[in-house]
């Protein structure tokens, strides 16, 4: 098992590491002001990025596709290492357009894909339906019916990174009817500015600011059959990708550019540069980066070789792992660095990146994650899509 990079992956990297080089010196404005960092994703649009997760038949890169995922996870990381927030909108982007090209029709995929490569249109996924004004557990409201020889879709979506600057957004929906995702899910392609959407800029938060997950309101959207991507449950029983590595990839690559920061630092101070208790806190946080790291590639090479139950179950260990990672190597960089590390005139901005991992690995609750894990360890039925609801034979969806 050879985890050397490809020279196409390494070039990959190569080019996400020029693209972001900007990114942190502009990360406290777009932190304060909590607007989406468009002249990173101008640099992103330059450099192909945007195009990572279209078909190659359709002018992009071929990523998160069969044999095709390391080197889209290691792009994740490497943006993280300079902004976590542009990363995750990155990634955002990506699965949506990624959706479509796996479930989408040949016509959807020659109509949507294009627009990406062309125009550099940004696509974002709304799948959540959390709200801070919600009691009890997330619940799933949205909802496509039939009306007249198409559809409406109402209802709520909340955490909907993208959407502001997004030209479109991919709403998760349930058909009427049904009930639960593995059987009622699909994807609906809704155009910015379309009738009966609201969005709510409600993104006063600890971190991640730039993502500005803003809350979208559907009223009596008038939807086209064209613009349903997949039939009922096709998400959920057709296709075992995940975004699970993704994530991890991001909290790697945040803990990374806090190291490299840290390093820097104490390179330059004789003092600490010779302290045995520094030393032992820059080894271990070495080591942690190491370890999730192998985990991460371990995972991806299982995706590449379509052993993909597998596959999300390293993922989730390599979530689990990365997050813990992320937490401890950037809370320790202050005790390394000491209390100067809390001004935020401090030439790195640890403030930024602690934030931010504090706040996105909230993003699935551990608690899920590691007891998904233990169940399917213990013997209890397991598929990729596990957290979305069981295996079942998919319904047809009329209009």
């Amino acid at each position: 098992m050879d985890f050397s990079l490809t020279p196409e992956q390494a070039e990959l990297v190569a080019r996400a590491r020029e693209a972001s080089r900007e990114f942190p010196a502009r990360a406290r404005a777009y932190d304060a002001a909590a607007a989406f960092p468009r002249e990173n994703f101008d640099d992103l649009a330059r450099a192909g990025l945007l195009a990572l997760t279209v078909p190659k038949e359709y002018g992009g890169l071929g990523y998160w596709q069969p044999g095709r995922y390391l080197a889209y996870y290691l792009v994740i990381e490497e943006i993280a290492r300079h902004c976590s927030s542009t990363a995750q909108l990155l990634q955002v982007h990506s699965h949506a357009v990624g959706m479509i090209a796996g479930m989408g029709s040949p016509a959807q995929k020659a109509r949507y894909l294009p627009e990406v490569v062309k125009k550099g249109a940004l696509f974002a996924s709304c799948g959540s339906e959390a709200s801070v004004r919600q009691k009890g557990p997330e619940g799933f409201d949205a909802v496509l019916r039939p009306s007249g020889g198409g559809y409406t879709l109402s209802g709520y979506k909340g955490f909907a990174s993208l959407a502001g600057a997004a030209d479109y957004y991919v709403i998760w929906a349930l058909v009427e009817g049904t009930r639960r995702m593995a059987d009622g899910l699909v994807m609906v392609v809704v155009p910015k500015g379309a009738p009966g959407v609201r969005l709510e800029n409600d993104w006063d938060t600890l971190g991640m600011r730039p993502t500005v997950s803003w809350s979208l309101h559907l009223d009596a959207v008038p939807v086209e059959q064209e613009q349903v991507i997949g039939q009922p449950g096709d998400w959920v029983q057709k296709d075992a990708r995940t975004f699970t590595l993704a994530f991890a990839a991001n909290h790697l690559g945040t803990a990374q550019g806090v190291h490299d920061r840290v390093l820097d630092f104490v390179r330059v101070r004789e003092d600490l540069k010779a302290n045995p208790v520094v030393q032992c806190q820059l080894a271990e946080a070495d080591t942690l980066l190491a370890s999730s790291r192998a985990l991460l590639h371990y995972a991806a090479w299982l995706w590449e070789q379509g052993r993909v139950d597998e596959a999300e179950l390293a993922s989730m260990r390599a979530l689990h792992q990365t997050k813990q990672t992320a937490l401890t190597v950037t809370s320790r960089a202050f005790d390394i660095c000491g209390a100067r590390a809390t001004y935020r005139t401090f030439p790195a901005p640890l403030e930024l990146a602690f934030r931010d991992v504090r706040t996105f690995t909230l993003h699935f609750r551990e608690d899920r994650l590691l007891q998904m894990l233990a169940q399917a360890i213990l013997g209890a039925p397991f598929h990729s899509k596990q957290k979305y609801g069981p295996k079942l034979e998919p319904v047809q969806m009329h209009a």
